[in-house]
């Protein structure tokens, strides 16, 4: 039991650091070549998992491989467009300048129903309301309204307006996110200063946000009853 649960260990963190280093993107958001090292390496990872005999190097080395055969391959590709071009698809243009059309329809096998549907979820329900529908290569739909449905903008009707800020997590659950202070600039001494002056401590906090105009917005914890 105890030699299923260390390799079961060491397997599952080496999966970690492989997807970590495959980056961020989500399955629906893989490249043809990171789909494909994604299904690899989660059925060699299972083979010493499910077969206690069977050495774990017999799955570290193939993982490890295909790690490096995908970061090496995704190297070139990016920076060889043309041999790019013959691993991942390109984008398709379903409608294009308000026109359908049918044949890159049927080539990316998307149905007039499924189409309608992605049009609708972005808020159209006429075809002539839009000028391009793009299929792009994670398979997700861009949708471009023609410029007489486009919502207005400030900038349309002459009104100034400020830029929203982005506010950054300073401290979660009574926890400082130092990754947090890092972003804005901020240290630890002067953290501690502002909670002196608000008469409270990080423990006390619920949730503490700082804006990029220094905006701070602090929640404390409700009382336990």
């Amino acid at each position: 039991m105890a030699v299923i649960f260390i390799r079961t260990l060491i397997v599952y963190t080496l999966l970690l650091i492989i997807i970590r280093l495959m980056g961020k993107r989500q399955i629906g958001q893989l490249e043809v070549t990171d789909f494909v090292t994604t299904l690899l390496v989660s059925e060699i990872a299972t083979l010493p998992i499910e077969d206690p005999d069977l050495p774990i190097s017999n799955a570290l080395i193939p993982m490890i491989t295909l790690l490096t055969f995908e970061v090496v391959s995704s190297t070139l590709l990016s920076r060889t467009p043309r041999l790019k071009n013959l691993f991942s698809a390109r984008p398709g243009y379903l409608i294009r300048r308000g026109r359908l059309d049918q044949k890159e329809m049927l080539k990316n096998r998307i149905s007039p129903d499924e189409l309608m549907s992605e049009l609708r979820q972005c808020g159209y329900t006429e075809l002539s309301e839009v000028a391009y529908a793009i299929i792009e290569q994670d398979g997700k739909m861009t949708v471009i309204p023609r410029a007489e449905n486009k919502p207005l903008t400030p900038k349309d009707i002459n009104i100034n307006v400020e830029n929203s800020e982005l506010s950054h997590i300073i401290i979660a659950g009574g926890v400082i996110n130092k990754h947090g202070l890092s972003v804005t600039g901020k240290s630890e001494t002067w953290l501690m200063k502002e909670l002196r002056v608000r008469k409270c401590s990080p423990k006390d906090v619920f949730l503490m946000t700082l804006g990029d105009s220094g905006h701070i917005n602090i929640i404390m914890k409700e009382k336990r009853r």
